[in-house]
């Protein structure tokens, strides 16, 4: 008969209605709340199976005591008094045997207190070096992809009620449905956080950068943003919708976007159509993890579009240079670069 998890999630017997089991003194109800209790779960039963060679490690140890004590006795009863000696030697008997299970109860009770903290989960992160994308999969058969010079952060296993984990950078995220278990992603010390139960969608937060983008290519999600006094506001985002937020004036704008430009990096493709220079600068400094700086404001107002797949940086420096007459240089690293990441910059000029 299949056993109701539902129904029994509350019982966890505790060290003495075990013990009383393993004695076989329990009455037909405890038996049957212990064995149900086994069997919601193979960490249970371990648990279970644990205790068990406690309580019979004590047992045996109190027939050692007890034989131990009685060739004590049989060796040292022609020398002295034997009623004296029964006497002396049954109350060390009785104190040692109290002693060896008070130390085998403790030592059981401990154990038990002690082991989910034992077994907890570790964290775990994972980072993005310098112009490489990297995969990989969450414990729950998750799926993200991080950008260059991201970081993600999640526990080794999930057993919480949610499952979070903490972005830095940008990651795209093809999440495993589960009602039960909400995938929450966090960013900007918590400042915002995408909760969804199974849904694929794009995330971007830069540490250097005011605002966070999140692209919702199919399902359904949630921007909960932190607002003064602890309070939280919610924004429900539908497919094909970009949620920006800025951190610092706590305003969201959503509008609808071409999702394949939005997260077509994953796959090392880069997708502009009459994007704004400013925004393809963005996107090529996290793309390829550098630095670029305008020296002519002009340049602000050009619109750039194009297609390209796996390039390095030069050939797409190239590119602008051809069709928008921008010139460039690459300042190469000068500092020691053992301490700290170090960026290159990219410095951009109009043409003469």
């Amino acid at each position: 008969m299949e056993i109701e998890k539902g129904h029994i999630s509350g019982i966890n017997p505790d060290t003495t209605l075990l013990f009383k089991y393993f004695s076989g003194m329990t009455t037909e109800e405890e038996g049957k709340r212990v064995e149900d209790w086994m069997r919601i779960s193979e960490e249970n039963e371990k648990t279970v199976l644990q205790t068990a060679r406690i309580f019979h490690a004590s047992q045996t140890s109190e027939r050692i005591l007890s034989r131990n004590s009685v060739e004590a006795y049989k060796k040292v009863q022609k020398r002295i008094d034997k009623r004296n000696k029964r006497i002396r030697l049954y109350r060390i008997s009785i104190a040692a045997a109290c002693f060896v299970g008070l130390l085998v109860m403790s030592t059981a009770i401990s154990f038990l207190l002690r082991k989910s903290s034992v077994l907890a989960p570790q964290q775990i992160t994972v980072c993005a070096n310098r112009g490489v994308r990297t995969c990989l999969d969450l414990p729950d058969g998750s799926i993200a992809y991080l950008n260059s010079g991201s970081t993600l952060s999640y526990p080794s296993s999930y057993t919480e009620k949610e499952r979070k984990v903490t972005l830095v950078g940008e990651a795209y995220f093809s999440v495993k449905h589960d009602p039960e278990h909400p995938f929450i992603v966090s960013v900007s010390d918590d400042r915002l956080k995408v909760k969804v139960l199974g849904t694929e969608f794009n995330v971007q937060a830069y540490e250097k950068e005011e605002v966070v983008q999140t692209t919702l290519v199919s399902g359904a999600v949630n921007i909960i943003m932190k607002e003064d006094a602890g309070k939280t506001s919610e924004r429900h985002l539908y497919p094909s919708e970009k949620a920006v937020y800025d951190l610092n004036d706590k305003t969201l704008e959503v509008m609808n976007v071409d999702v394949e430009g939005e997260i077509v990096w994953k796959d090392g493709r880069l997708v502009f159509k009459e994007t704004p220079l400013p925004e393809v600068l963005r996107r090529l400094a996290n793309f390829y993890n550098v630095d670029f700086k305008v020296t002519d404001p002009v340049l602000d107002s050009y619109r750039f579009t194009g297609t390209f797949n796996n390039r390095q940086l030069p050939q797409i420096l190239d590119y602008l240079r051809i069709s928008s007459r921008i010139d460039y240089s690459i300042k190469r690293m000068e500092k020691d670069d053992s301490q700290s990441v170090q960026r290159e910059q990219v410095v951009l000029r109009k043409m003469k």
